[in-house]
């Protein structure tokens, strides 16, 4: 992997960081990302890397360049409150969406265009929360502008709920970093949105079709179930099931990401080839074309989003007859999607998606050579555990930061249960395209309802197995790096096996460690 897209995205990332001074605000801590991308190509490619100064200029080149793209995307398009007025302020602001948690809490995300803290209206960019009791008398569709308050706007809370949820780490994920209560009559419209949203179009095509599957004669896990695995749509599955899948370490199947973005560009390729009235290049933009229309439908999840932008720059180049390495064209992917939504990178979705496809391209040339000597059984169950444990190996730090737990039975959730659930997303497409056509076949119904059972009873008793979850207590941020640094040596010394590896990572993790224990002695 070249060093020079890693040292851009380094400083992508650098600057989103600055840009909302995470961690600290020290300097220091934004070369971070900048040090890590060139230890890993250190690692990885020790014969081309080199520092010669034409390289070393053009990558610290792209590293600022990139770097002030994070830190102006962000800066323009944040919403501050004004320092002046007192405490109640008046907004108004177009709203982004609208969602009733519970039957006494709603959350209303608008973009903020002006704010009027007791003496003028002033211009504001960027998005905050309201938070509100559901009241189904009045409406807020996306687009629509409306204008609040009185409100006390304060930043969104840090407090960990009873179930580990800390509320300002996942709405920074959606750029949100203030809220409000809004009592109620404290908002009128001004104006409603006179141009449908992309994603309003989409949401109301994807609350089509999950109505559409309500009406089919199938159990309401399965529907759920159904609808959560073709469309994204997780609203009506119960916290319970949702738990029992994250224990069982098959969690990742519930939303729309790369297993199913590729299932539906094979199908679609596959159909189109048969057709045969289409060339090569009409059948990869065809393919593509229907590829986004789905990633539209399911929502626009960071981990669809990745995998639909991969395929696609997997196509082009293709169509272009230019072979484009696996992680070269996931990290080009990971940029133009922060270019986008800066914000990704605080979301726990896009980490763990894009982790997980490094690590199966990065463990993928050393367990392949020894899949093909196997027989097709073997290889696929060879396979099947070979790919979790690549995928694990680069998310586990990150589950244990979100959710402070790592399932140690995954590997059995992924070799009996998600094929299962593979085959039911297959099934569920064959039912659903048949009830468009207005075809209804009871038995693929109650075989899928048996399925869903199969796989929930699994796991639920896999989540609930005793020793399942590894909790460790006190890490920090040095850990993640610690082990990253090891799983990279790891990797890079068993390709091509140079004491000097293990010497750097001697080396680095003793620095590092130096520097935690350092501090925690010196309490600094």
């Amino acid at each position: 992997m070249g060093i020079e897209i890693l040292i851009c995205l380094a400083g992508l990332v650098s600057g989103i960081l600055f840009s909302c001074g995470i961690p600290d605000g020290h300097l220091l801590n934004y070369l971070i990302p900048l040090l890590m991308a060139v230890f890993v190509s250190m690692l990885w490619k020790p014969n081309r890397f080199g520092f010669s100064p034409y390289q070393v200029i053009f990558s610290l080149t792209g590293f600022v360049c990139f770097f002030f793209a994070g830190w102006i995307l962000v800066s323009t398009n944040r919403f501050q409150p004004g320092e002046s007025g007192g405490n109640q302020r008046e907004i108004t602001g177009k709203v982004v969406s609208y969602r009733e948690v519970t039957d006494k809490l709603a959350q209303l995300v608008i973009g903020v265009k002006k704010e009027n803290s007791g003496k003028l209206w002033e211009r504001r960019t960027g998005k905050m929360v309201l938070l509100m009791k559901p009241d189904r008398s009045v409406t807020f569709n996306p687009g629509d502008l409306w204008q609040f308050g009185p409100i006390t706007i304060k930043p969104v809370s840090s407090i960990p709920t009873k179930n580990g949820f800390v509320p300002s780490r996942y709405w920074l994920s959606r750029g949100v970093r203030y809220e409000a209560r809004l009592p109620a009559g404290n908002s009128h419209l001004i104006k409603t949105g006179r141009m449908p949203s992309v994603s309003g179009f989409f949401s109301r095509w994807q609350q089509t079709l999950s109505d559409r599957i309500d009406r089919i004669d199938l159990s309401e896990p399965s529907r759920s179930l159904v609808k959560a695995l073709i469309f994204g749509d997780l609203s009506d599955i119960e916290k319970s099931t949702m738990t029992d899948f994250s224990r069982a370490g098959i969690i990742h199947v519930l939303s729309v990401s790369g297993l199913h973005i590729g299932i539906i560009y094979f199908i679609i390729s596959w159909l189109l080839k048969r057709a045969g009235f289409l060339g090569a290049k009409s059948r990869s933009l065809a393919s593509l074309l229907v590829v986004w229309l789905y990633t539209g439908i399911s929502g626009f999840s960071p981990s669809a989003l990745r995998a639909a932008g991969m395929i696609s720059l997997f196509e082009l180049s293709r169509i272009g007859r230019r072979g484009t390495p696996g992680l070269e064209v996931l990290a080009s992917t990971a940029i133009i999607h922060c270019l986008i939504d800066p914000y990704t990178i605080f979301s726990a979705g896009a980490q763990l998606s894009y982790l997980a496809v490094a690590g199966i391209f990065i463990w993928n040339p050393v367990f392949n050579p020894l899949l093909a000597k196997m027989n097709r059984f073997v290889r696929y169950v060879a396979g099947s555990i070979t790919i979790s444990i690549a995928a694990q190996s680069l998310i586990t730090p990150v589950l244990l930061f979100w959710f402070g737990w790592f399932p140690l039975y995954f590997l059995i959730g992924n070799v009996v249960l998600l094929p299962l659930m593979v085959f039911a997303f297959y099934l569920g497409l064959l039912i659903t395209g048949l009830d468009f056509v207005g075809i209804s076949i009871g038995l693929l119904c109650k075989g899928m309802d048996a399925i869903i059972a199969i796989v929930m009873s699994g796991a639920s008793w896999l989540g609930n197995l005793p020793g399942n979850l590894f909790k460790p207590e006190g890490l920090v941020w040095s850990d993640l790096i610690i082990y990253y640094v090891i799983v990279f040596t790891i990797r890079s010394y068993w390709e091509s096996p140079d004491q000097r590896k293990i010497k750097r990572m001697l080396a680095g993790v003793g620095l590092l460690l130096l520097l935690r224990y350092g501090a925690i002695y010196l309490n600094i």
